[in-house]
């Protein structure tokens, strides 16, 4: 498997997508729908969006107004049973003790992105926010990210962490990953939905667990680590000598 990352580059941010990456359905608008009987009205819109008639936006806004109406605890109860990919936490745990920062970029719903991030404590998720009053959905969501737009979210995060894209590893599975991972140091395609993601991604995993991205990750903060005693080591004997 080629790797085209800098062998010296020292990775400090991992960014997931959410949905087929950090949760094992493809889409989280797909699997609310399925769990609240929308699916059948809703099913038309992903073919509109594909087929140039339809914007990711106005796609989001079609299928929120579906759910109007709907009490937010039991979306909050769908995404709390949601399957988790084989691996998701102690993944993320190693990532952690490892020093790094880890956050989702999804263009996936909040209520599940909010959901695995506290359960996996993430504290920087971007999501797309379903609008609640008085404990029931409004059918109204706000975009915060798009197919396009990821890029633009991610340089926020850098920005705030001062954080240099070449320091930043991406993982995913969908089209939407392919501008992260024409920036970022290292991509990592993780069952990758189609070939396009595949031929973006330096690294392209398929299984069923995230555990197997840590040695792509991992072996960069080894590395440093045997660097720096090697150089302490030189400068003693400098010092001997």
């Amino acid at each position: 498997m080629a790797i085209k990352q800098n062998s010296c580059t020292e990775l400090k941010l991992v960014v997931f997508d959410l949905d087929g990456t950090l949760i094992e359905p493809s889409s989280s608008w797909k699997y609310l729908h399925q769990k609240l009987g929308t699916w059948k009205r809703a099913k038309k819109n992903p073919d509109l969006f594909y087929a140039g008639k339809l914007s990711w936006e106005e796609w989001a806004k079609r299928d929120a107004k579906l759910w109007a109406g709907i009490e937010s605890n039991d979306v909050r109860r769908i995404a709390q049973k949601c399957p988790r990919t084989k691996g998701a936490k102690k993944a993320t745990l190693r990532l952690k003790e490892n020093d790094l920062h880890v956050a989702i970029i999804s263009g996936g719903i909040s209520f599940f992105a909010d959901e695995v991030a506290q359960e996996l404590k993430i504290s920087h998720v971007f999501s797309n926010k379903l609008h609640e009053r008085n404990g029931i959905l409004t059918g109204e969501v706000t975009v915060s990210v798009t197919a396009t737009n990821k890029p633009e979210l991610l340089l926020q995060l850098s920005k705030q962490l001062e954080i240099s894209l070449r320091h930043v590893v991406s993982v995913g599975d969908d089209f939407t990953m392919i501008p992260l991972f024409k920036i970022t140091g290292l991509s990592i395609a993780f069952n990758p939905s189609t070939s396009d993601v595949r031929k973006s991604a330096n690294v392209v995993l398929v299984g069923q667990s995230l555990l197997d991205i840590l040695p792509y990750i991992l072996k960069n903060r080894v590395r440093k680590s045997s660097m720096h005693a090697c150089k302490q080591g030189h400068s003693r004997l400098a010092r001997r000598i």
